[in-house]
């Protein structure tokens, strides 16, 4: 799938927020070491803006320092892409997975990988394989089947009005102003990732 920078965008359909925390590990413990999703800063603006395939749409969206990692899916069949992006939005690694891939921080610089077959843990910056587990893995995210999003989230953190989010914050509400209105999007860690499906647009606002 090519990636190329891209242009403005056009109209506004529906809301999908996604916070990516890990679930308890094994014995019901979180894990500490996985920081927590924070809220977009006030005065988050465009950092940088890529257009996927045609007929490719993301799933799942995480943050891991500066590094973006996104789960995008073929809508012809199960294929789905796992892309990172560094913080000027050019791709850092790139591999293959099985149906709508789900993702989890792990730690500061590991990204957890779950599809439908297997999960497995990869290094953020360079996508290097540091081991392989079971699909059922309970750090994995669930999906909401009603929904068609992962869980957990904070849907309530933000509402897309128009041209800009509107988000809850913990002492304050501010908004964040949008380059153009859109049709998904992602709560990562300190950034909103959103979609465009008429023109198969990802930006990030941080």
């Amino acid at each position: 799938m090519n990636l190329q920078p891209l242009a403005p965008i056009l109209p506004l359909a529906a809301l999908v927020a996604a916070f990516t925390a890990c679930q308890p590990a094994m014995g019901g413990e979180p894990d500490t070491d996985v920081a927590a999703p924070v809220l977009v800063s006030d005065d988050a603006s465009l950092a940088w803006s890529v257009q996927l395939d045609e007929d490719w749409s993301p799933t799942h969206a995480v943050a891991v320092g500066d590094v973006v990692v996104v789960s995008s899916s073929w809508e012809i069949d199960e294929g789905t892409a796992i892309t990172a992006y560094d913080a000027d939005g050019s791709v850092l690694w790139q591999e293959s997975a099985y149906g709508g891939a789900l993702l989890a921080p792990v730690g500061y610089d590991q990204v957890l990988i779950c599809d439908s077959e297997k999960s497995w843990t990869v290094a953020t910056s360079d996508g290097s394989l540091i081991s392989d587990g079971a699909a059922d893995d309970e750090r994995c995210p669930v999906a909401d089947d009603e929904a068609g999003i992962p869980v957990p989230r904070n849907d309530e953190a933000y509402t897309v009005k128009k041209d800009r989010i509107v988000v809850d914050g913990p002492r304050m509400d501010y908004d964040v102003a949008l380059d153009q209105p859109v049709d998904e999007i992602w709560g990562v860690d300190a950034g909103i990732l959103t979609f465009v499906d008429k023109t198969d647009t990802i930006q990030l606002y941080r």
